[in-house]
């Protein structure tokens, strides 16, 4: 059995590691050591054994964490260690589109499109409902909230709420960054994300410049307005880093999201502009990570300087897999409604769009469409989105008004009764 190691001696292991002065340590031990394990013969060896320095340097890595980022000025760090649960929750992200359904279900494009949108649309609202309100959000809250938002992406209809403003504009920007996902992550950058975040208001893309007032203890974790310009200059040097020893993208995507939050750029907005800055970096890496919150879930608090985020980024890595998770489930619900509804209408010779409009009217008549509103949800261009309605309004489906300089569509008078009569 080998004896304890008496502690004095690591000491003394450490310090020559420390001073460069490992080797000469233990060319002056090796006879004795060799002597100790009981060896036959007197073996004198030079130099350290490559897996004794790197039991030292894994030792060592498993005891302090991995250094993932380090501030312009050297006030805090980021560690992380790499547990297995960590690990696990990066290869569930990183070979999630091996088993995903997007592009395998045979649904059109837009209707994945839609599934997609929808998802947007629904971490935009949980976002913003979680910065507008201190307790968790009721259910209806985020239903009232959630029409809001899609009232203004698809009617031009301007939410009334704050949490409606906030979410329409997160939602806006997020559909941005897949179009500058080339561009680097500069101090410029990230105060473009801010002054789309904060669009006509007097602060929109400035940087703070005021010191944040300190804590009851004295302190206050946000950097300093004089070095804030320094700090994102240090972000974007770090985004295009090769990091020796190897930093995954997603650890990177979330240490970049804690950074801006630890140094408060702005005066608002610092946790939207944090989520969206990872999010164009995650992107640049080829990872679409959309992380809706559960509405009971706070991430807005603030890990102590030096912090090993391990336990913090793998919860964040959850979220982010359950996200895909809700994704795939929908897009499951919407291939079984998509199956359902054409088998039901196939004998009409609609297209499959027709086919949900009329679905959608005979399950709430009182409905009323637009053709922007059809042309926005699907990305369509306005003269298809026109042919859908007026194909149906020609074959009796649809009766259309004119409202201001718009049509509207509803279902027709005695339709009802055609559409459900047995085929």
């Amino acid at each position: 059995m080998t004896p304890d190691i008496n502690t004095d001696d690591a000491i003394k292991v450490f310090e020559a590691f420390e001073t460069g002065r490992l080797d000469q340590l233990f060319s002056e031990t090796n006879t004795e050591y060799y002597d100790h394990e009981g060896f036959e013969s007197l073996r004198i060896g030079v130099g350290v054994p490559r897996e004794a320095v790197w039991r030292l340097i894994s030792a060592i890595r498993r005891s302090t964490g991995l250094l993932v980022l380090e501030s312009a000025w050297g006030d805090f760090q980021v560690r992380v260690t790499p547990t297995a649960q960590l690990m696990e929750s990066l290869y569930d992200i990183d070979t999630w589109a091996a088993r995903s359904l997007i592009g395998r279900t045979e649904l059109p494009a837009d209707e994945e499109w839609i599934v997609q949108d929808r998802m947007l649309v629904e971490e935009a609202v949980l976002v913003a409902l979680a910065k507008a309100k201190a307790e968790v959000p009721t259910q209806a809250e985020i239903a009232e909230t959630r029409s809001e938002v899609i009232a203004a992406i698809y009617d031009e209809v301007m939410p009334t709420s704050d949490a409606g403003v906030v979410a329409v504009r997160f939602y806006r920007t997020m559909r941005a960054l897949p179009d500058a996902r080339s561009q680097a992550i500069s101090p410029q950058y990230i105060m473009d994300v801010h002054r789309l975040l904060r669009a006509g208001e007097p602060d929109a893309g400035i940087l703070r410049t005021s010191n944040v007032a300190e804590n009851e203890d004295g302190n206050s974790t946000a950097t300093q307005s004089a070095r804030i310009m320094g700090e994102l200059q240090a972000m974007h040097a770090y985004t295009e880093s090769q990091d020796v020893p190897f930093v995954h993208p997603l650890v990177k995507s979330l240490a970049l999201a804690w950074w801006i939050r630890r140094v408060r750029p702005f005066e608002q907005y610092n946790y939207l502009v944090s989520r969206l800055v990872s999010m164009a970096f995650a992107l640049r890496h080829g990872y679409r990570v959309s992380g809706i919150i559960e509405s009971g879930l706070q991430l807005l608090d603030q890990p102590a300087s030096g912090d090993d985020l391990t336990g913090r980024f793998i919860q964040q890595l959850k979220i982010i897999s359950r996200s895909k998770d809700m994704g795939e489930a929908e897009l499951r619900r919407r291939v079984t409604r998509f199956n359902s509804v054409t088998e039901s209408f196939s004998h009409l010779g609609v297209n499959h769009r027709q086919a949900l409009i009329l679905d959608r009217a005979l399950r709430a008549p009182e409905t009323t469409f637009t053709i922007k509103h059809h042309a926005r949800t699907r990305e369509l261009a306005y003269e298809t989105a026109r042919q859908d309605f007026i194909r149906l309004v020609e074959a009796g489906y649809l009766e259309q008004q004119k409202r201001g300089k718009a049509f509207e569509f509803r279902l027709a008078q005695g339709a009802e009764k055609r559409l459900n009569k047995p085929k």
